[in-house]
This record gives C-alpha cells, sequence and structure tokens, in this order.
C-alpha cells in the first residue's frame, strides 16, 4: 500500500508539472525535439515512481526506417514502459480517443504525436488508421496493440484485431513484434492498487516484412503474427515466473 501511495502522489506532481512545461515547448520548439524529451521523461518517470524494474531486449530495433512496432497490451503502465524501451525510436501511439479528454494529459498525449482510435465509430476509426499511415510515411514509427484493450487473463495473448493489422499492410512497413511480459501482473486491469511484483521484461523481435501479403490476406498476417508473438511472450512467462 505504501509503494502505491508513493506512486500516485509522485507521479501525480510530475505529470502536473509535465503538463505545465509541454505546450510551453511546443510553443517555443516547432521541431518536436522539446515536446517528445519531455514525453520520455514522463514515461521514465512513471517507470521510476512505480519502483518498476524494466529489463529489455531492444538494441536490434530499426531506427533508419519507420516501422510499425505491435505489443501485447495488460496494463496502464504498457504506454511508457513501451516508451521507455523503444526510445531509440520513440514511436507515436494508437490509443483509445478517451485519453484525449483527459484534463491536461489530453493535450500533451496530442502534442506527443499520438494518434487516438474511436473504436465506437467505423469511419473515425479507419480516420484513425489514415493519421497513422501519414505518421509514417512523414518517417516516425508507430506502435500498435493489435489485442485493441487490455488483457485480464495473462497466461496467453488475446485475439487480434484487423484494424490494426490493416494499418500495417496498408504502410507496406515492416512490423516488428514487441512482447511485454510483468505489467499486468503490476497493475491488473480492473485495480488502481500496485502489486509485490516489480520486474517487466519488454522485448522485440526481428521485423516481419509485409510486402508479402494483401489486405484481403489480413486474417491470415493476423493469425501468423499472433502466433510468434505468442510463443514468445508464453516462453518469456515460463523463464520469468519464478524471478519476479
Amino acid at each position: 500500500m505504501i509503494r502505491t501511495i508513493w506512486f500516485y502522489f509522485s507521479f501525480l506532481l510530475t505529470t502536473l508539472y509535465v503538463c505545465i512545461v509541454m505546450p510551453i515547448a511546443a510553443a517555443i520548439d516547432n521541431t518536436g525535439k522539446m515536446v517528445r524529451y519531455f514525453g520520455l521523461f514522463w514515461c521514465r518517470a512513471a517507470r521510476f515512481c512505480a519502483q518498476i524494474e524494466l529489463i529489455t531486449d531492444t538494441d536490434t530495433i530499426p531506427t533508419d526506417r519507420p516501422v510499425i512496432f505491435a505489443a501485447n497490451h495488460q496494463s496502464q503502465f504498457d504506454i511508457p514502459l513501451a516508451t521507455v524501451a523503444l526510445q531509440k525510436a520513440l514511436p507515436a501511439f494508437m490509443a483509445k480517443k478517451s485519453l484525449q479528454s483527459l484534463p491536461l494529459i489530453g493535450r500533451c498525449f496530442r502534442l506527443f504525436g499520438n494518434i487516438s482510435v474511436d473504436r465506437s465509430n467505423r469511419r473515425a476509426a479507419m480516420k484513425s488508421l489514415e493519421d497513422a499511415a501519414a505518421t509514417i510515411r512523414n518517417g516516425r514509427s508507430v506502435i500498435i496493440f493489435p489485442e485493441g484493450t487490455r488483457q485480464e487473463r495473462l497466461d496467453e495473448l488475446g485475439e487480434f484485431k484487423t484494424g490494426a493489422i490493416m494499418l500495417a499492410l496498408k504502410a507496406g512497413v515492416p512490423i516488428v513484434p514487441v512482447i511485454i511480459e510483468g505489467s499486468g501482473d503490476i497493475l491488473p486491469k480492473g485495480r488502481i492498487t500496485l502489486t509485490r511484483r516489480k520486474k517487466v521484461y519488454i522485448k522485440a523481435l526481428s521485423p516481419i516484412a509485409t510486402a508479402d501479403y494483401t489486405v484481403k490476406q489480413r486474417n491470415e498476417f493476423s493469425d501468423m503474427l499472433k502466433e510468434i508473438m505468442n510463443k514468445e511472450y508464453m516462453e518469456m512467462r515460463a523463464c520469468h515466473k519464478n524471478q519476479a
């Protein structure tokens, strides 16, 4: 409980600070570098305030060209932890629209270049895919959560949504699977208190070419991607089960 109280208190102060300085940074630096610096600072602060030990294997991620990172999703910590783990590429996120409606945080979310997704509106959801494609064409990588939402079951990955897969196939850029293991144990969906576990592992797998697949083959590609990611996730979970 002490850890949870410390996290919310210290992270709230950090969030207020970032929400004040990020718009100022955006106003004085049109390159976006300062905004991204403060965005990364906020993500690092989330890890620090929650006392999470982040163990990464992401040194080989592509940085010379934009890619789509596809990560599994278990916790509210996934976005800040993945940002820290993938900071060499510093991708934009596709995340639910409700994040943009949060006071102060929503504006910073947009300034960082993230893309909101309205799952309740098909037309708006397709517009989000177009925005993400434009981000990629402008040279910045994007990270998606193919499961669509945080998963409550941690023994295996959930079903993949084809909308995110369509983005990868339409963009024609490689997709890099990213495995996150442990975040769902620290802050599971439906809870607000942190558990005793502190270690989170994030691993980036080899890029998968999308050029040989068409949009019509999205289900085939989705099944293949899930099989690769689920196998790696289950192996990681089994390996780290007694190391948490």
